[in-house]
């Protein structure tokens, strides 16, 4: 599904194959000023089959309550008016519900682009043949079972046995079925040892896509953040260029990004808007989308429209008159009110 919008300053393209949204100047000296959201998180549950403990969207923070498909309908109409591109579905886990077919669907038909983040352990991927074509974002924190089973822990408290077994036949069975697949890794102390042996499975999966971030300091990863889950930056760069250079048929991005202040727009299992900070807040309310207008969301003290641009506008800069483009490093940012920046986000 292609999609586009228009701006004073030329272009915004998102591409559903790479997952990034491509920003086209109408000429050099152009400035991006982003008036709209481009991308929402929709978090359509808080249950969990599991309880990880470094969870930013755990179930304690959200709402109980769910709202059926045709009120989600309805919201997707509204954001899709903002001028939003594209939604993510997650939660909890979002599989969990057996009306997400319908969710997703009611997202498709305003013309929004969707991925499905989930952990793989749930969906029969014989059911995947109940869904419109989206993207999925499957997580895997290793290649070695022993590591992601204790760091995807059942919400006993225990290790989830088999667990990468379940999530590796989701993928391989995405790849085959020739879906639109990635893996998506959080590293922390308890998995950054093992990166290689993670990625040398995912080449034997048939997986080429592959998104590897340190944990956000949020949620339950707040207790103890810095003995459990902090990792110096330089050494896991270090890491990801050299699994660029040993997997090439493997597109590896890589966020530094530990916090988030105010830029991710959220949508809560009830409905309401939220965004995220790490400042020990968690979800923070921005209203009931249905009761708010674009300026009220412009003008949200809480909501960062600017760094929201940020965030998402990424991957290539085309000039007119140019052959070529001027690539960007993967997940790097087009920073709004001046030029193209190189560098990891």
């Amino acid at each position: 599904m292609g999609n586009f919008r228009q701006e004073a300053w030329g272009r915004l393209e998102y591409n559903p194959e790479s997952d990034d949204f491509e920003a086209y100047l109408r000429s050099a000296d152009c400035r991006t000023m982003i008036t709209n959201p481009i991308s929402a998180g929709v978090l359509v549950t808080g249950k969990c089959n599991l309880k990880c403990e470094f969870c930013y969207g755990n179930d304690e923070s959200l709402p109980n309550a769910e709202i059926a498909p045709a009120q989600w309908n309805r919201i997707f109409a509204h954001l899709r008016s903002w001028g939003l591109m594209r939604v993510d579905i997650s939660g909890g886990e979002p599989t969990m519900r057996k009306d997400l077919p319908r969710i997703v669907e009611a997202a498709q038909s305003h013309g929004l682009a969707v991925v499905v983040s989930t952990n793989g352990l749930v969906l029969n991927p014989s059911r995947l043949s109940d869904f419109p074509d989206v993207r999925w974002h499957v997580s895997l924190d290793s290649g070695l079972d022993e590591v992601h089973e204790l760091s995807r822990l059942l919400p006993v408290l225990k290790p989830s046995f088999g667990s990468l077994r379940k999530a590796a036949n989701f993928l391989m069975c995405c790849a085959e079925r020739g879906l639109r697949c990635r893996a998506m890794t959080c590293i922390g102390v308890h998995n950054r040892e093992a990166l290689f042996t993670l990625g040398e499975k995912l080449a034997l999966w048939g997986v080429t896509d592959w998104n590897i971030s340190r944990v956000l300091k949020a949620g339950r990863a707040l207790a103890g953040y810095e003995s459990r889950y902090e990792v110096d930056n330089d050494s896991l760069l270090k890491q990801v260029n050299d699994l660029r250079h040993a997997f090439p048929f493997i597109r590896i991005r890589y966020s530094n990004r530990t916090e988030q202040d105010g830029y991710f727009l959220l949508v809560l299992p009830d409905g309401s808007l939220a965004t995220q900070y790490t400042d020990g807040r968690d979800k923070v309310p921005l209203g009931n989308p249905l009761e708010m207008t674009l300026a009220d969301l412009q003008d949200h003290r809480e909501f960062d429209l600017s760094s929201h641009g940020r965030k998402w506008i990424a991957a290539e800069l085309e000039m007119p008159g140019r052959d070529d483009r001027m690539p960007l490093l993967p997940n790097s940012p087009l920073f709004i009110g001046g030029p193209p920046r190189f560098g990891i986000l």
